[in-house]
Parts: structure tokens; C-alpha cells; sequence
């Protein structure tokens, strides 16, 4: 292995997508050569940066890296070494780019792209080709009544941009052709295996010889540079815990020609001490004297636009629940809100003096009911 990518990057062979996304930025920041003008170790070890980021944020690349200490497979040597099912043909006469040679019989261009996941101008799926950018995600904490309401918060966001230059092409067009030194211009690669030898269009040249680009100078053919924005994002009134926030083109840079990825904010919503969330509905209780809810009154309760006032009808009981329409969290999708459901609970008096026990006596006597004359726990 040439470098050590993960040694440039300073993350083990384990890191994760989003660490090793979090260490080229950290670096790239560093040793970007905007930040150190006319100092070429800089722009070396920025140019070692890129390209070990270029190849481990790739999940092929970082696959093929991690088997064969390069991002694209080796040739495979070894003519005339053992058997294989193939009995030993030699397939150099062929041309497997496409159905070339002149040759009659089964298309071999296809079982080999299937095999060595190369398309018939050989070069990989995934090469050279428009890439959408990557989505990020940002995590933000709301208090209730924020969540509640929605509002609009400044945000400071790090991710990639399109590199100025080349546009996110990664390549710069040159005044002169370069051979390719793959295939030292034929246009050709050989690739062999035990017995078995084949020719296939070169995957760098695209089947050309020759290159009319060079990477990009300022991105080091990364096609994106490290940027740090401060964005205005809107929260929609009544998000909840989980509730994703898409805010379009704020995500990494996307490459030849594609889009750029999305920003999705992930709201985590603080509790309240009063009210209690079950989806676009709110819960709360409320203390009720004793007369209040035998006799019934009217009773002002807080909701999240200010104070209502709800009906107490005699005869309550402890625990009864009580709707007010509309006076929920607003809908994400559509008009209107959930309802508030008020629940009571009858507070028993303390008695302090002989003559209101007095006045509790002589109302069991006028009410001689016996709540608990129903109750029967005996088994035959």
C-alpha cells in the first residue's frame, strides 16, 4: 500500500462515514492553501487529504482500498498458473469492450462487466458520473411552547460547496493531450486470471489513450471544498420529538453536474410541567374544590393562547375529563389544531373547625348514599 489513507486522515480502519467526513474537515481547514498561501507543504499535504478523502467516503472505492491497498482493482497476473473452469483458453484475441473482433458467439462483454462491475466502455458504474450530494443532518433542541408556536432560528452549518473552479467536475481542460499511462495510450487494459486473459476498454482513458484534463488545481479533484455558511432556517409551528425539518440544497456539494444534497434538521422537544403531548393533542389537570364539583361552576383554565373558561356541571366526579376544541398543537400538515382535555381533581377540605364538621355531618345524613354497596369480591 503506497499511503496510508486512514493514517492521513488520523482514523482507524473502523471510522465511520461520519468520522472520516468529520476529520477530512477538520484538516482540509487547516491545510487548505487559501489559508496558507506560497506554503507547499501545505498544498501537499491538503492534495494527501483530498485524495485519501476521495477514496474512503466512496463505499467501492473504500472496499477495493481496504482488499487490494488501492481504490480500483489490480491487474491480475499470472498466465499459465493452475486451471479453471474455463480449460485453460487463452481470450486475448477477443475484444470484450462490446461485442468487438469479429468474433461470433455470446456477448462476453456483459458476463464480464456483471464480473468485474465494469460497463462496456469499461469504466466502473459509479466513475465519472453526475453524483447527487449527500444529505447531513443537524440536531436542534426546542422548549415546548417553541415547538408549539414554530419560529425561525439562525443556524451554522459546516459541509461541502462546489469547487469554483472546475464546477465540481473535478477536471480542468488542458492545452495539450497527456497519455494515459494505464495504458500507455492504446486505449486497452489486460486482465488475467489463472488461465484466463481478456482485453477490456481502459476505465481512465474511457478507451481514448489520452486525457484533455488534469484534477482541478484548487479542489485537488475532489470537485468540492470545505464551507461554512450561517443559514436562516424557518421550524414549522407544531413539530414534535423525531420531526425532520428539510431545508433543500444546504447539503454537501453534489459532483458533474448534480445537485447539491439537503440539510434535514432533527428537533428534540423539552417537556412542560403543566401541559403533556399525545400527538396534536394537550393534557392537563386542574385542582377542583369539593363544592365546585358538587354544586357546579365555571373554572378558568390556562391553554397555550392564554386563559379559557369551561363549565363545571354538579355532580363531577374526580378524575372526569373535560375537551376544549382547537385549543391543541397546531397541525404540521393542513389547518386547524388538536383539542386540550382538561381532568379534574376534587380536593378534599381539611376541616379546621367544629362547625363546618357539623355542616359535613348533617349533609350525610340528608345524603345517605353508600358508594361501595355494589361492591362484591366473594366467589362461589
Amino acid at each position: 500500500m503506497a499511503e496510508d489513507y486512514y493514517k492521513t486522515l488520523g482514523v482507524s480502519k473502523s471510522a465511520s462515514e461520519a468520522d472520516i467526513k468529520k476529520a477530512y474537515r477538520r484538516l482540509a481547514r487547516k491545510y487548505h492553501p487559501d489559508v496558507n498561501p506560497g506554503n507547499k507543504d501545505a498544498e501537499v499535504k491538503f492534495k494527501s487529504i483530498s485524495q485519501a478523502y476521495e477514496v474512503l467516503s466512496d463505499k467501492e472505492k473504500r472496499k477495493n482500498y481496504d482488499m487490494f491497498g488501492t481504490a480500483t482493482p489490480p491487474h491480475m497476473g499470472g498466465a499459465g498458473r493452475g486451471h479453471s473452469d474455463f480449460g485453460g483458453f487463452d481470450f486475448r484475441g477477443f475484444d470484450f469492450s462490446g461485442g468487438g473482433g469479429g468474433q461470433a458467439g455470446p456477448d462476453f462483454g456483459d458476463i464480464f462487466s456483471e464480473m468485474f462491475n465494469f460497463t462496456k466502455k469499461g469504466t466502473t458504474s459509479s466513475a465519472r458520473s453526475p453524483r447527487k450530494g449527500r444529505d447531513i443532518q443537524h440536531q436542534i433542541t426546542l422548549s415546548f411552547f417553541e415547538a408549539i408556536k414554530g419560529l425561525t432560528i439562525p443556524l451554522q452549518i459546516d459541509r461541502t460547496r462546489q469547487c469554483h473552479q472546475c464546477k465540481g467536475f473535478q477536471q480542468i481542460k488542458t492545452d495539450r493531450n497527456t497519455t494515459c499511462s494505464h495504458c500507455n495510450g492504446s486505449g486497452k487494459m489486460k486482465l488475467q486470471t489463472g488461465s484466463m486473459a481478456f482485453e477490456t476498454t481502459c476505465r481512465y482513458c474511457q478507451g481514448q489513450g489520452t486525457f484533455d484534463s488534469k484534477p482541478c488545481p484548487t479542489c485537488h479533484g475532489a470537485g468540492a471544498l470545505p464551507h461554512s455558511e450561517t443559514i436562516r432556517v424557518n421550524i414549522p409551528a407544531g413539530v414534535t420529538n423525531g420531526s425532520r425539518v428539510r431545508v433543500p440544497g444546504k447539503g454537501e456539494a453534489g459532483l458533474m453536474g448534480a445537485s447539491d444534497g439537503d440539510l434535514y434538521i432533527i428537533t428534540r422537544v423539552e417537556e412542560h410541567e403543566f401541559f403533556e403531548r399525545k400527538g396534536d393533542n394537550l393534557y392537563c389537570e386542574i385542582p377542583l374544590t369539593f363544592p365546585e364539583a358538587a354544586l357546579g361552576s365555571k373554572i378558568v383554565v390556562p391553554t397555550i393562547d392564554g386563559n379559557a373558561t369551561i363549565r363545571i356541571p354538579p355532580g363531577t366526579q374526580n378524575g372526569q375529563k373535560f375537551r376544549i376544541r382547537g385549543k391543541g398543537v397546531p397541525l404540521l400538515r393542513g389547518n386547524g389544531a388538536g383539542d386540550q382535555f382538561v381532568s379534574v381533581n376534587i380536593v378534599v377540605p381539611r376541616l379546621a373547625d367544629e362547625r363546618s364538621k357539623e355542616i359535613l355531618r348533617e349533609f350525610e345524613t340528608l345524603n345517605p348514599d353508600d358508594p361501595r354497596k355494589n361492591l362484591d369480591v366473594r366467589r362461589d
